[in-house]
């Protein structure tokens, strides 16, 4: 089973184990973006990979990092968004070290067949949990049984990790089903299962939409209408079944409902205003990454300080509050127009490989990317910081897949052309 992991390099292997260092925490993750950066380095000054910049959203990007970089000496905590805007770097370099250092694709396959065991392995540990109030590793469950972590031990993220790694995986398997033997289409139909229950028991709200929302598309892709149909009454089976069979999911839903219908009154909904006042402080250049909640908690005035929810946290839980609140309407520009040239670029390269031999193998896996990236930017969902290391890190992550594939498609049509 484990024979093939020999043919990977020593680069692939520090990626094989990356989701490993989502689990342990963000200490870890970072020390992996700190490795992955010196190492991209070492090979871009080597190679003198100049090309790189011959795409203009990352002339963008740069520019965001530039801008973060001066606003932060007119921040009130400058030490914190100067660290802040520095450490943008390593997310660049991510994305970057994927793409140079996964020069086969046959052990890119490797890697895929190695994340599925890893979320097949978390999965059942979450479940574990979820039976036996406690997991393989002593974790119990958390907020008061309401949530589960798995191996995460108080972190409860265990949804959003599965969705969001599993969704480009789900998607090229997906790609692929025509090709498999009943043995091998019977243990993902089990994997999905699993995968499903799991994101679904967890409480994680966001994650189980994401998951399922994913899935839809997924289905719109690569099912017919009868089996679309099929599909889609057994997810609306299965939601209605966890509603009644499981109070955890029976109450987040109830939660997440009456958040909606009463949403100014909701946590999120006051969180959203923190961050909509904030952004009104400095809506120009913003209060400097990081510097949202040093803003909100000594400057900014609770209009209803008796409320039962909180006012301020961390961060304003909405991706584009986060940027106007912290970059201002100058930054938040100069972010948009780098992932609308990324967009076109995106779309730029499906199109001209659309016939490409590669592109083909790999396409359910280059939409699954887009797909998350895609997720990043829904307007109306509420997330975690774009620009901390755990959620940040998943967004670069698929990216840097994208990145490669475009790349490992775009040499396969050098070669088919140099044949003729």
């Amino acid at each position: 089973m484990f024979v093939d992991l020999k043919k990977l390099s020593f680069y692939e292997w520090i990626l094989l184990v990356f989701p490993l260092s989502l689990i342990l925490g963000p200490t870890y993750v970072n020390l992996f973006l700190i490795i992955f950066t010196i190492l991209f380095f070492y090979k871009f000054f080597k190679k003198k990979s100049f090309y790189l910049f011959k795409e203009r959203w990352i002339y963008f990007f740069l520019i965001f990092i530039a801008y973060s970089f001066i606003r932060s000496f007119f921040a009130i905590d400058k030490s914190l968004a100067l660290q802040s805007s520095f450490s943008l770097i390593r997310f660049i370099c991510f994305s970057f070290f994927i793409f140079f250092n996964i020069s086969d694709n046959k052990n890119l396959k490797i890697i895929i067949k190695y994340w599925l065991i890893i979320l097949l392995l978390v999965s059942l540990d979450t479940l574990w949990q979820y039976f036996f109030m406690k997991d393989i590793f002593g974790y119990e469950k958390g907020m008061e049984g309401l949530r589960l972590s798995g191996p995460f031990n108080k972190g409860l993220r265990v949804g959003a990790y599965l969705a969001y790694i599993s969704v480009p995986l789900i998607f090229y398997y997906f790609s692929k089903w025509q090709y498999f033997k009943l043995s091998t289409k019977l243990f993902l139909i089990l994997f999905y299962f699993i995968l499903l229950v799991s994101i679904a028991l967890s409480g994680e709200r966001l994650g189980f939409i994401i998951f399922l929302a994913s899935s839809i598309v997924i289905f719109i892709f690569y099912s017919t209408i009868k089996r679309f149909i099929y599909l889609f009454l057994f997810l609306i089976i299965f939601i209605l079944g966890m509603f009644y069979l499981s109070s955890t999911f029976n109450k987040r839903l109830i939660d997440f409902y009456h958040t909606v219908l009463y949403f100014k009154d909701s946590p999120w909904g006051r969180l959203y205003h923190s961050g909509y006042l904030v952004f009104k402080s400095n809506y120009t250049f913003g209060v400097g990454l990081k510097n949202y909640s040093v803003v909100c908690d000594n400057v900014i005035i609770d209009p209803e300080p008796n409320h039962q929810h909180q006012f301020c946290s961390t961060h304003p839980h909405n991706l584009y509050l986060e940027i106007l609140s912290e970059s201002g309407l100058i930054g938040f520009l100069i972010l948009i127009l780098t992932f609308l040239e990324l967009f076109f670029f995106s779309r730029k390269k499906i199109k001209e490989f659309s016939k490409n031999k590669v592109f083909h193998e790999y396409k359910g896996l280059l939409y699954g990317n887009i797909l998350i990236l895609f997720i990043y930017f829904w307007p109306l969902k509420t997330s975690g910081r774009f620009f901390t290391t755990w959620n940040g890190s998943f967004f670069w992550l698929n990216l840097g897949f994208l990145l490669l594939l475009t790349k490992q498609i775009n040499k396969n049509s050098d070669l088919i052309k140099k044949s003729k």
